[in-house]
């Protein structure tokens, strides 16, 4: 069984990048499937990374990411100048590779007995790492840290650290989903727009109203585009479910995803046509091309960042933002996220150091600083509730919905359970199967992989 999870534990990394937080880059250049576009161009092994040297007589550490330009690059190095400024006993480099990269160099060099002193990794995986002895185990750590050292983390994020009882990573960075709407767009269609849908039966009956038709019939702008949100995320914002929970529970075919699947296909793929929603989405891009900001949609999905390419391409747009729609009438607002993590792999050469850091970079102060230059929702409670951050609606809405997000793991019991769903989804869209049909077939196939990796 090990062995076969430490080979999982590169292809699950890379596998899931398009279910991970959008978080990966500088605000100016996110985009929904989190690949970075870096300048770093750093092979090999741990000394020829993209990195700004040490000096003095201070132990040298490194942090390694993939922020290698941009408003992120930035930002890191301040806190590393931060830190080194803070105390004399060590001194943080910050070293980048690309996108991906970085985690695969960082494992190779751990297994090498070289690794990173700390690194920033992806949040779904950290099981894959404790169980693999690529991370190191933080609980005595954390234990001096006195009583309610955790608790200053979001609850669904610090689950995500623990393995077998013991943590092996604090959270760093998180993200939601939220709905942005065109008030204008509201007021022209008769609708209010100080009052977004609050359920999916509203949603649909706002986006009838918003469409506008050209005349030779296709569509200037639709009400509502689902296709922004990847089909896995559409999944957990149904009924707040992974697909598997940690005992091996699977999840796949709940009535909820079910009625998800049948109102995607049934009030848009089915409705337009399939041909037309691709003909229609084939014409978005970033910056002025991105659809909410060129008017192409009146209402869609994205994470709380997507808000800096209407501030930076259409400035004087008049939109809101709201909590996704609920299932049903009454039901709870579900949202999804990812995220990453702050680790220190296992054999790193200065645990001590390395926790000094980690603890510095995930601190309320720091926190807000991260918070406050690139717009990622912060994982530290305290810090994404500082009241310097509140006059960007965003910030309010992304902290309205934490309490309801659902950051999904890769869990151990079921590794690469996405990767086996998604292919019945697409099914669900092309029409080639009923939704209950397509996640019947699903549920079997991860309860097979759940018996499999016992």
């Amino acid at each position: 069984m090990r062995k076969k999870l430490i080979g999982l534990s590169i292809a699950t990394a890379l596998g899931i990048m398009s279910l991970t937080a959008c978080k990966s880059q500088p605000a100016e250049n996110a985009s929904t499937n989190g690949a970075a576009d870096t300048t770093a161009q750093a092979e090999g092994t741990k000394e020829e990374g993209t990195s700004k040297e040490a000096s003095g007589d201070r132990v040298k550490l490194e942090i390694w990411d993939w922020w290698g330009d941009g408003q992120y690059k930035y930002v890191i190095e301040q806190l590393c100048q931060n830190f080194n400024e803070s105390q004399d006993t060590y001194e943080v480099v910050h070293v980048n590779y690309p996108w991906g990269d970085v985690w695969t160099k960082a494992l190779a060099a751990t297994a090498a007995g070289n690794p990173p002193d700390v690194i920033i990794q992806d949040i779904r995986t950290v099981t894959h790492r404790a169980e693999a002895k690529q991370a190191t185990d933080l609980t005595d750590l954390i234990a001096k840290e006195g009583d309610g050292f955790t608790d200053q983390f979001y609850p669904q994020l610090m689950d995500a650290m623990m393995y077998d009882g013991h943590a092996y990573g604090l959270p760093y960075v998180t993200d939601t989903r939220i709905l942005y709407y065109d008030k204008d767009a509201f007021a022209e269609a008769g609708l209010d727009p100080e009052a977004p849908p609050e359920t999916w039966a509203q949603l649909v009956e706002y986006a009838r109203k918003l469409d506008v038709k050209k005349d030779n019939g296709s569509y200037e702008r639709l009400g509502f585009f689902p296709g922004t949100l990847e089909w896995n995320a559409w999944a957990f914002t149904a009924d707040g479910k992974d697909y598997t929970d940690a005992d091996g529970n699977v999840y796949v075919n709940t009535p909820e995803k079910v009625k998800m699947f049948e109102n995607i296909y049934n009030d848009f793929y089915q409705y337009y046509g399939k041909k037309e929603l691709d003909s229609f989405s084939a014409e978005f891009g970033n910056g002025m091309t991105n659809p909410f900001v060129a008017g192409k949609v009146a209402m869609w999905v994205n994470t709380p960042t997507e808000f800096t390419k209407v501030r930076d391409y259409a400035p004087d747009k008049n939109y809101g933002v709201a909590l996704l729609p609920a299932l049903e009438e009454g039901g709870e607002q579900y949202s999804w996220g990812g995220g990453f993590s702050v680790e220190i792999p296992y054999g790193a050469k200065d645990t001590e150091g390395s926790w000094e850091f980690v603890k510095f970079i995930t601190s309320k102060e720091s926190q807000i600083y991260w918070a406050s230059e690139v717009y990622d929702t912060v994982a530290n409670i305290e810090a994404s509730q500082d009241p310097s951050l509140m006059d960007i609606p965003v910030f309010k809405m992304a902290l309205e919905a934490m309490p309801t997000t659902v950051v999904t793991q890769d869990r151990l019991t079921a590794p690469g359970a996405s990767d086996i769903v998604l292919p019945y989804l697409d099914e669900i869209i092309l029409g080639n199967k009923t939704p209950q049909e397509a996640l019947d077939e699903a549920q079997a196939s991860v309860e097979q992989l759940v018996q499999d990796s016992k």
